[in-house]
Protein backbone atom coordinates (compact mmCIF):
# COMPACT_ATOMS: atom_id res chain seq x y z
CA UNK A 1 0.00 0.00 0.00
CA UNK A 2 2.62 2.54 1.09
CA UNK A 3 5.04 1.62 -1.72
CA UNK A 4 2.31 2.24 -4.30
CA UNK A 5 1.44 5.53 -2.61
CA UNK A 6 5.04 6.67 -2.99
CA UNK A 7 4.84 5.75 -6.66
CA UNK A 8 1.68 7.85 -6.96
CA UNK A 9 3.19 10.84 -5.12
CA UNK A 10 2.87 13.19 -8.09
CA UNK A 11 -0.91 12.61 -8.13
CA UNK A 12 -1.39 12.11 -4.40
CA UNK A 13 -0.43 15.58 -3.18
CA UNK A 14 -2.77 17.61 -5.43
CA UNK A 15 -5.61 15.11 -4.89
CA UNK A 16 -5.21 15.35 -1.12
CA UNK A 17 -4.92 19.15 -1.15
CA UNK A 18 -8.01 19.74 -3.29
CA UNK A 19 -10.13 17.10 -1.54
CA UNK A 20 -9.15 18.40 1.90
CA UNK A 21 -10.30 21.91 1.05
CA UNK A 22 -13.56 20.69 -0.48
CA UNK A 23 -14.34 18.53 2.55
CA UNK A 24 -12.90 20.57 5.43
CA UNK A 25 -14.71 23.81 4.60
CA UNK A 26 -18.30 22.49 4.77
CA UNK A 27 -17.46 20.24 7.73
CA UNK A 28 -16.11 23.23 9.62
CA UNK A 29 -19.22 25.30 8.89
CA UNK A 30 -21.60 22.46 9.73
CA UNK A 31 -19.97 21.58 13.05
CA UNK A 32 -19.83 25.24 14.02
CA UNK A 33 -23.55 25.60 13.30
CA UNK A 34 -24.34 22.52 15.39
CA UNK A 35 -21.95 23.62 18.15
CA UNK A 36 -19.80 20.52 17.85
CA UNK A 37 -15.99 20.36 18.32
CA UNK A 38 -14.92 22.28 15.22
CA UNK A 39 -11.16 21.67 15.25
CA UNK A 40 -11.34 17.96 16.11
CA UNK A 41 -14.10 17.25 13.58
CA UNK A 42 -12.35 19.18 10.83
CA UNK A 43 -9.06 17.39 11.50
CA UNK A 44 -10.91 14.08 11.51
CA UNK A 45 -12.38 14.84 8.08
CA UNK A 46 -8.97 15.84 6.72
CA UNK A 47 -7.42 12.66 8.18
CA UNK A 48 -10.13 10.58 6.53
CA UNK A 49 -9.46 12.28 3.20
CA UNK A 50 -5.76 11.54 3.72
CA UNK A 51 -6.41 7.84 4.26
CA UNK A 52 -8.57 7.60 1.15
CA UNK A 53 -6.09 9.59 -0.92
CA UNK A 54 -3.11 7.51 0.18
CA UNK A 55 -4.86 4.18 -0.32
CA UNK A 56 -7.03 4.74 -3.37
CA UNK A 57 -5.16 7.22 -5.58
CA UNK A 58 -4.10 5.19 -8.65
CA UNK A 59 -0.45 4.30 -8.25
CA UNK A 60 0.43 2.34 -11.34
CA UNK A 61 3.08 0.30 -9.53
CA UNK A 62 0.95 -2.35 -7.87
CA UNK A 63 0.66 -5.91 -9.11
CA UNK A 64 -2.07 -6.05 -11.72
CA UNK A 65 -3.98 -9.33 -11.87
CA UNK A 66 -6.67 -10.55 -14.22
CA UNK A 67 -8.79 -11.63 -11.24
CA UNK A 68 -9.54 -10.22 -7.81
CA UNK A 69 -6.85 -11.40 -5.42
CA UNK A 70 -5.52 -10.47 -2.00
CA UNK A 71 -1.99 -11.36 -1.01
CA UNK A 72 -1.02 -13.21 2.13
CA UNK A 73 1.98 -11.13 3.11
CA UNK A 74 4.40 -11.46 6.03
CA UNK A 75 3.28 -11.83 9.62
CA UNK A 76 2.35 -8.69 11.53
CA UNK A 77 5.56 -8.99 13.56
CA UNK A 78 7.61 -9.22 10.39
CA UNK A 79 5.73 -6.36 8.75
CA UNK A 80 6.29 -4.10 11.75
CA UNK A 81 10.04 -4.57 11.37
CA UNK A 82 9.89 -2.70 8.05
CA UNK A 83 9.42 1.01 7.39
CA UNK A 84 6.39 0.49 5.09
CA UNK A 85 4.78 -1.67 7.78
CA UNK A 86 5.21 1.01 10.42
CA UNK A 87 3.82 3.63 8.05
CA UNK A 88 0.77 1.43 7.43
CA UNK A 89 0.13 1.44 11.18
CA UNK A 90 0.61 5.20 11.49
CA UNK A 91 -1.70 5.88 8.54
CA UNK A 92 -4.84 5.05 10.55
CA UNK A 93 -3.79 6.58 13.88
CA UNK A 94 -4.84 10.22 13.16
CA UNK A 95 -8.28 9.43 11.75
CA UNK A 96 -9.19 7.34 14.80
CA UNK A 97 -7.58 9.73 17.27
CA UNK A 98 -9.47 12.74 15.93
CA UNK A 99 -12.59 10.61 15.56
CA UNK A 100 -12.61 9.92 19.30
CA UNK A 101 -11.93 13.59 20.05
CA UNK A 102 -14.75 14.69 17.74
CA UNK A 103 -17.46 12.15 18.54
CA UNK A 104 -16.38 10.82 21.96
CA UNK A 105 -17.47 7.32 20.95
CA UNK A 106 -14.35 5.10 21.06
CA UNK A 107 -16.15 1.85 20.24
CA UNK A 108 -17.93 3.35 17.26
CA UNK A 109 -14.74 4.95 15.97
CA UNK A 110 -12.80 1.69 16.36
CA UNK A 111 -15.44 -0.32 14.51
CA UNK A 112 -15.59 2.35 11.82
CA UNK A 113 -11.82 2.21 11.48
CA UNK A 114 -11.85 -1.57 11.09
CA UNK A 115 -14.54 -1.42 8.43
CA UNK A 116 -12.68 1.40 6.68
CA UNK A 117 -9.42 -0.53 6.40
CA UNK A 118 -11.27 -3.68 5.28
CA UNK A 119 -13.17 -1.66 2.70
CA UNK A 120 -9.97 -0.05 1.43
CA UNK A 121 -8.24 -3.40 0.92
CA UNK A 122 -11.37 -4.73 -0.76
CA UNK A 123 -11.48 -1.80 -3.19
CA UNK A 124 -7.77 -2.23 -3.91
CA UNK A 125 -8.56 -5.79 -4.91
CA UNK A 126 -11.68 -5.05 -6.96
CA UNK A 127 -10.67 -1.84 -8.76
CA UNK A 128 -7.85 -1.42 -11.32
CA UNK A 129 -5.95 1.13 -9.23
CA UNK A 130 -2.49 -0.35 -9.59
CA UNK A 131 -2.70 -1.29 -5.89
CA UNK A 132 -2.32 -4.65 -4.21
CA UNK A 133 -4.70 -5.93 -1.54
CA UNK A 134 -2.66 -7.46 1.29
CA UNK A 135 -3.98 -9.11 4.43
CA UNK A 136 -0.89 -8.05 6.36
CA UNK A 137 -1.65 -4.40 5.49
CA UNK A 138 -5.16 -4.90 6.85
CA UNK A 139 -3.73 -6.18 10.14
CA UNK A 140 -1.30 -3.25 10.37
CA UNK A 141 -4.06 -0.73 9.65
CA UNK A 142 -6.29 -2.35 12.29
CA UNK A 143 -3.46 -2.01 14.80
CA UNK A 144 -3.20 1.66 13.87
CA UNK A 145 -6.94 2.05 14.51
CA UNK A 146 -6.53 0.59 17.98
CA UNK A 147 -3.60 2.85 18.79
CA UNK A 148 -5.47 5.91 17.54
CA UNK A 149 -8.54 5.10 19.65
CA UNK A 150 -6.45 4.52 22.78
CA UNK A 151 -4.60 7.79 22.24
CA UNK A 152 -7.94 9.54 21.78
CA UNK A 153 -9.32 8.09 25.01
CA UNK A 154 -6.14 9.10 26.85
CA UNK A 155 -6.41 12.65 25.48
CA UNK A 156 -10.06 12.87 26.50
CA UNK A 157 -9.12 11.74 30.00
CA UNK A 158 -6.34 14.33 30.11
CA UNK A 159 -8.83 17.03 29.10
CA UNK A 160 -11.29 15.62 31.66
CA UNK A 161 -13.88 14.80 29.02
CA UNK A 162 -15.62 11.53 29.63
CA UNK A 163 -15.94 9.32 26.50
CA UNK A 164 -19.34 7.79 25.80
CA UNK A 165 -19.37 4.11 26.73
CA UNK A 166 -23.10 3.67 27.24
CA UNK A 167 -25.22 0.68 26.26
CA UNK A 168 -26.43 2.54 23.20
CA UNK A 169 -22.87 3.00 21.95
CA UNK A 170 -22.05 -0.65 22.63
CA UNK A 171 -25.21 -1.83 20.88
CA UNK A 172 -24.79 0.38 17.83
CA UNK A 173 -21.08 -0.40 17.48
CA UNK A 174 -21.66 -4.12 17.89
CA UNK A 175 -24.46 -4.12 15.33
CA UNK A 176 -22.31 -2.20 12.83
CA UNK A 177 -19.43 -4.61 13.39
CA UNK A 178 -21.63 -7.67 12.87
CA UNK A 179 -23.43 -6.39 9.77
CA UNK A 180 -20.45 -4.63 8.19
CA UNK A 181 -18.03 -7.40 9.10
CA UNK A 182 -20.34 -10.06 7.70
CA UNK A 183 -20.76 -8.16 4.43
CA UNK A 184 -17.04 -7.55 3.97
CA UNK A 185 -16.15 -11.11 4.99
CA UNK A 186 -18.66 -12.53 2.53
CA UNK A 187 -17.24 -10.48 -0.33
CA UNK A 188 -13.69 -11.49 0.58
CA UNK A 189 -14.71 -15.14 0.87
CA UNK A 190 -16.70 -15.43 -2.34
CA UNK A 191 -15.21 -12.70 -4.51
CA UNK A 192 -11.52 -12.43 -3.61
CA UNK A 193 -8.92 -15.16 -4.01
CA UNK A 194 -6.18 -15.30 -1.35
CA UNK A 195 -2.79 -15.94 -2.94
CA UNK A 196 0.79 -16.20 -1.79
CA UNK A 197 2.74 -13.37 -3.35
CA UNK A 198 6.13 -14.79 -2.45
CA UNK A 199 8.35 -13.94 0.47
CA UNK A 200 8.88 -10.32 1.43
CA UNK A 201 12.07 -9.21 3.16
CA UNK A 202 11.43 -8.10 6.73
CA UNK A 203 13.64 -7.30 9.68
CA UNK A 204 15.66 -10.11 11.21
CA UNK A 205 15.41 -11.04 14.88
CA UNK A 206 18.35 -10.60 17.24
CA UNK A 207 19.09 -14.35 17.17
CA UNK A 208 18.96 -14.44 13.38
CA UNK A 209 21.23 -11.44 13.03
CA UNK A 210 23.75 -12.83 15.50
CA UNK A 211 23.94 -16.15 13.65
CA UNK A 212 24.06 -14.46 10.23
CA UNK A 213 26.97 -12.29 11.31
CA UNK A 214 28.77 -15.37 12.60
CA UNK A 215 28.31 -17.13 9.25
CA UNK A 216 29.51 -14.07 7.34
CA UNK A 217 32.67 -13.98 9.46
CA UNK A 218 33.28 -17.68 8.80
CA UNK A 219 32.80 -17.34 5.04
CA UNK A 220 34.34 -13.93 4.33
CA UNK A 221 36.61 -13.43 7.33
CA UNK A 222 36.30 -11.61 10.63
CA UNK A 223 36.92 -8.26 8.92
CA UNK A 224 33.81 -8.56 6.73
CA UNK A 225 31.43 -5.66 7.35
CA UNK A 226 27.82 -6.87 7.53
CA UNK A 227 25.68 -4.16 5.95
CA UNK A 228 22.21 -5.70 6.28
CA UNK A 229 20.43 -8.83 7.49
CA UNK A 230 16.83 -9.42 6.46
CA UNK A 231 14.58 -12.43 6.84
CA UNK A 232 12.07 -13.98 4.50
CA UNK A 233 9.54 -15.75 6.67
CA UNK A 234 8.40 -19.33 6.18
CA UNK A 235 5.41 -19.57 3.83
CA UNK A 236 3.74 -22.58 2.19
CA UNK A 237 6.17 -23.72 -0.49
CA UNK A 238 8.90 -21.34 0.71
CA UNK A 239 11.48 -22.15 3.41
CA UNK A 240 12.56 -19.46 5.82
CA UNK A 241 15.60 -17.56 4.61
CA UNK A 242 18.01 -14.83 5.68
CA UNK A 243 19.48 -12.41 3.14
CA UNK A 244 22.89 -11.20 4.30
CA UNK A 245 24.73 -8.36 2.57
CA UNK A 246 28.38 -7.63 3.37
CA UNK A 247 31.12 -5.52 1.84
CA UNK A 248 32.73 -8.71 0.50
CA UNK A 249 29.71 -10.56 -0.84
CA UNK A 250 26.23 -11.78 -0.04
CA UNK A 251 24.69 -14.87 1.51
CA UNK A 252 21.33 -16.60 1.38
CA UNK A 253 20.91 -18.69 4.53
CA UNK A 254 18.20 -21.19 5.41
CA UNK A 255 16.49 -20.53 8.74
CA UNK A 256 15.81 -22.27 11.08
CA UNK A 257 17.75 -25.04 9.26
CA UNK A 258 20.96 -23.02 9.71
CA UNK A 259 22.38 -23.93 6.32
CA UNK A 260 24.05 -21.86 3.62
CA UNK A 261 21.97 -21.99 0.45
CA UNK A 262 24.02 -19.58 -1.60
CA UNK A 263 27.17 -17.51 -1.19
CA UNK A 264 28.46 -14.93 -3.67
CA UNK A 265 31.85 -13.25 -3.32
CA UNK A 266 32.51 -9.90 -4.93
CA UNK A 267 36.04 -11.12 -5.59
CA UNK A 268 35.46 -14.47 -7.26
CA UNK A 269 38.83 -14.59 -9.02
CA UNK A 270 41.66 -16.86 -8.03
CA UNK A 271 44.17 -15.21 -5.71
CA UNK A 272 47.32 -16.94 -7.03
CA UNK A 273 47.77 -19.08 -3.95
CA UNK A 274 50.36 -21.81 -3.48
CA UNK A 275 48.04 -24.72 -2.73
CA UNK A 276 47.93 -27.70 -5.04
CA UNK A 277 44.56 -28.82 -6.43
CA UNK A 278 44.47 -31.59 -3.83
CA UNK A 279 45.13 -29.18 -0.99
CA UNK A 280 42.48 -26.75 -2.27
CA UNK A 281 40.04 -29.64 -2.42
CA UNK A 282 40.61 -30.38 1.26
CA UNK A 283 39.51 -26.85 2.15
CA UNK A 284 36.33 -27.25 0.12
CA UNK A 285 35.66 -30.69 1.64
CA UNK A 286 36.12 -29.30 5.14
CA UNK A 287 33.58 -26.58 4.33
CA UNK A 288 31.11 -29.16 2.97
CA UNK A 289 31.50 -31.42 6.00
CA UNK A 290 30.84 -28.51 8.32
CA UNK A 291 27.68 -27.23 6.61
CA UNK A 292 26.27 -30.24 4.76
CA UNK A 293 27.43 -33.33 6.64
CA UNK A 294 24.12 -35.18 6.24
CA UNK A 295 23.45 -34.03 2.69
CA UNK A 296 26.78 -35.13 1.18
CA UNK A 297 26.64 -38.63 2.63
CA UNK A 298 26.36 -41.17 -0.18
CA UNK A 299 26.55 -38.56 -2.94
CA UNK A 300 28.61 -38.58 -6.13
CA UNK A 301 31.59 -36.25 -5.85
CA UNK A 302 33.51 -34.46 -8.58
CA UNK A 303 36.31 -31.91 -8.37
CA UNK A 304 37.92 -29.90 -11.11
CA UNK A 305 39.00 -26.48 -12.35
CA UNK A 306 36.32 -23.93 -13.10
CA UNK A 307 37.76 -23.18 -16.54
CA UNK A 308 40.85 -23.73 -18.69
CA UNK A 309 42.49 -26.11 -16.29
CA UNK A 310 43.29 -23.40 -13.74
CA UNK A 311 42.09 -22.38 -10.31
CA UNK A 312 39.58 -21.68 -8.89
CA UNK A 313 38.16 -25.17 -8.54
CA UNK A 314 34.64 -26.49 -8.06
CA UNK A 315 33.80 -29.32 -5.65
CA UNK A 316 30.41 -30.79 -6.58
CA UNK A 317 28.11 -33.23 -4.78
CA UNK A 318 25.15 -34.89 -6.49
CA UNK A 319 22.50 -37.27 -5.20
CA UNK A 320 19.17 -37.44 -7.00
CA UNK A 321 17.74 -33.89 -6.95
CA UNK A 322 20.24 -32.66 -4.35
CA UNK A 323 23.20 -30.64 -5.60
CA UNK A 324 25.97 -28.71 -3.86
CA UNK A 325 28.67 -26.74 -5.67
CA UNK A 326 31.52 -25.14 -3.73
CA UNK A 327 34.08 -22.94 -5.48
CA UNK A 328 37.52 -22.68 -3.85
CA UNK A 329 40.66 -20.76 -4.83
CA UNK A 330 44.28 -21.90 -4.80
CA UNK A 331 44.64 -20.29 -1.36
CA UNK A 332 41.73 -22.24 0.11
CA UNK A 333 39.27 -19.32 0.05
CA UNK A 334 35.63 -20.23 -0.56
CA UNK A 335 34.24 -17.80 -3.14
CA UNK A 336 30.86 -19.22 -4.14
CA UNK A 337 28.36 -21.77 -2.85
CA UNK A 338 25.20 -23.04 -4.51
CA UNK A 339 23.27 -25.65 -2.52
CA UNK A 340 19.98 -27.12 -3.70
CA UNK A 341 18.96 -29.17 -0.67
CA UNK A 342 16.09 -31.60 -1.08
CA UNK A 343 14.58 -33.48 1.87
CA UNK A 344 14.44 -37.27 1.82
CA UNK A 345 16.74 -37.46 -1.18
CA UNK A 346 19.21 -39.97 0.26
CA UNK A 347 19.50 -43.33 -1.33
CA UNK A 348 18.06 -46.10 0.81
Amino acid sequence: MIEASIGALSNLIPVFAVASILVAAPVCLLTRAKQKPVIATTLWSVSLVGVLAVTLTPGGVGIVESGTVCYLGPSLTGLLSTTPGKLNVLLFVPVCFFGVCAFRRPLGVFVGGLLLTAGVELLQSLLPLGRSCTYSDLAANALGCGIGVLCGVAWQAFKKRKPLFGLRDVWQSGLALVIGGAAVSAIFHFGVTPVYGGQEAVGATAAQEEWARSVAAQVYGADADVVQVQQREVMPGFPGKLDVTTDKGSLILLWPDRKIQKAFSMNDKDDAGTLSPGESRKYAEKFAEKWYADEIEGSEVTFGPLAKGKAPYVLSYRRMAMSIDITVTSSGRITDVDAQLVEDSKSS
